[in-house]
Order: structure tokens, then sequence, then C-alpha cells
């Protein structure tokens, strides 16, 4: 431990004792992170669904981020990584709910996917039922894989069955997906556009609502306090000329953004969302009965 250079420790950081050992000193640099294959493949469906939903900052920031994350991979996490990014068609509108867990998925079955897509491979499935009688069933389907759309927190497989023509089939439900090694024409998915089929097939997703706050605080104060867990802050000043800062806030529920104001300490106003402002207004009554319910 004394003569490694990173992470950092030094005689300062060394703790005596039944209990002791070295502990990271202040300033410290750590080592690069090392991903599994199975891991690298889970964040690069993170940013994918990212770049979906315009978060972090928009699609391109994802898109860039993990082009990078590429150029570093060993050749085999490379290309299913990179096969992920090819076959995922990305809408032109947000598609995911904010804040929401992704439904899980199984890193094989979607690096199997990915590249059966890009390659224009046939590939067999396995394809959980959720519905009626057969819940919990396995059924067969032998499909061409056209594309992997994130939408809201689930992940969809546009495709042709060879049986039933084509389908939309979320990702989380199946088992298993094994390549063929069968290569096919690849056909126009009907209307041009994966994402729109989607859409089509499952309906539009959830409005989302917006809304902009006017929080009357500076914006250091009010980043230094709700910065570990919120973004979107820009600086304001209010109708009186004190500094504020304004925060965008979104999701597909009202009461999700009353929620998250919660976090506020300090004065603030709803500046363009009606009915924000009147989920609150409701729920005011509530709130005080709750702090002084004598």
């Amino acid at each position: 431990m004394r003569g490694i250079t990173s992470p950092r420790c030094s005689s300062e950081s060394r703790v005596s004792g039944p209990d002791g050992g070295y502990r990271l000193s202040t300033g410290s640099d750590l080592p690069p992170l090392v991903f599994t294959p199975d891991e690298a493949l889970a964040v690069a469906a993170a940013l994918a669904s990212s770049a979906a939903n315009g978060a972090a900052g928009g699609g391109e920031v994802a898109l860039t981020a993990l082009a990078k994350m590429e150029q570093v991979m060993p050749s085999a996490v490379r290309r299913r990584v990179r096969a992920l990014r090819s076959s995922v068609a990305l809408g032109g509108t947000p598609n995911a709910v904010a804040g929401a867990y992704p439904a899980p998925m199984n890193a094989d079955v979607l690096a199997v996917l990915a590249l059966a897509c890009r390659d224009a491979e046939r590939v067999q499935l396995l394809v959980m039922s959720t519905e009626g009688a057969d819940t919990g069933r396995e059924s067969p389907r032998h499909v061409e894989p056209a594309a992997l759309v994130p939408r809201q927190t689930r992940w969809f497989l546009v495709c042709r069955d060879l049986d039933r023509g084509w389908r939309v089939l979320r990702v989380d439900r199946i088992t298993r997906a094994s390549a063929t090694g069968v290569r096919f024409e690849p056909q126009e998915v009907p209307g041009g556009d994966p994402v729109a089929f989607v859409t089509s097939r499952l309906g539009a997703p959830p409005r989302k609502h917006t809304a902009t706050i006017l929080i009357h605080a500076p914006i250091e104060q009010v980043q230094a306090y709700m910065g570990g867990f919120a973004t979107d802050f820009a600086p304001a000043t209010t109708p009186a000329g004190q500094a504020a800062t304004y925060w965008r806030i979104a999701d597909v529920r009202l009461e999700v953004l009353a929620g998250g104001l919660l976090w506020v300490r300090w004065p603030f106003e709803v500046i363009d969302s009606p009915e924000l402002a009147g989920l609150l207004r409701d729920r005011a009554a509530a709130f005080a009965f709750a702090a002084d319910p004598g």
C-alpha cells in the first residue's frame, strides 16, 4: 500500500489499531473504471435511452459519450456496444419518463438483438406472455429484427415475425435470443419509421407536464443545497430586483412535480403551469392540517 501511487495513500491516511488500515487522502487519483461486458452494455443502453429522451444535456451529448466509450473498449465488447448504438431508432420528441426506473433486461438478449439488427440476421426468440391464461408461458418466435426503440422505461424490438408479420415486442419479455446465422434482405418498416411504427401499435406516449419554478434564492445557494439530486437551474431576478433561480422540471405526472417541490426550502412561484399551481392549491389545506392538526 505504501508503494502505490493510484489511488494515493500517505502516512497521514493510515489508521492505527486493530480496525486500522489505509484510506484515500484528499485529492486522490482513482484508477480507471473497469467494466465487465454486461456492465458496458448496460451503460451503453442507458446512454442510448438518454439520447432518445433528451436527458443529460441532450441526445447529442449522450451519443458523443457513447462514442467515446467505444474507442477505449476491447474489440469484443466494442462490437456489441457499437451494434447497439447503430440499431437504436431515436424519435424527434422525448419518449422517456423522467425519474422512472427502466424495466430489467437480459444483457445477452439485448446484445444478440442489437447485432442481429445491424447484420440483418434472423434470430429465434422465446417470448414470455403476461396476459390471460397464458401468463408466464414462453412461446417461440422466428423473426427478422429491424430496430430497437427505447420508449419511456422500456425497450422494444421492431421485427418481422415469419409467421405473424410485423410486430413490436417488449425486450424485457424476451427470455432468450439465439442467432441463427441466416441472413435476410432487410425490408422497410411499415411507414418507414420504426419509432412511428411503435407509436402506431402502442399509442402516443403520455403527455409530459413541464413547469418553470422561480425560487427566491440565489442560484449559488440553490445549487449548493439541491445540486446533488436536481439539475436545470438558471440565474434569475425577482420583480423586486433580488437574485433568484429558475428551475425547469418535467414529468408525465403532476403529482411527481409537486412532490419534487418539497425539496425547495425557499419561497417559490410556479411561472408557467396553471395545472401545477392548481394542484398545489388543492393540496395546501391538507398540508396545513398535517402541520397543525390541533
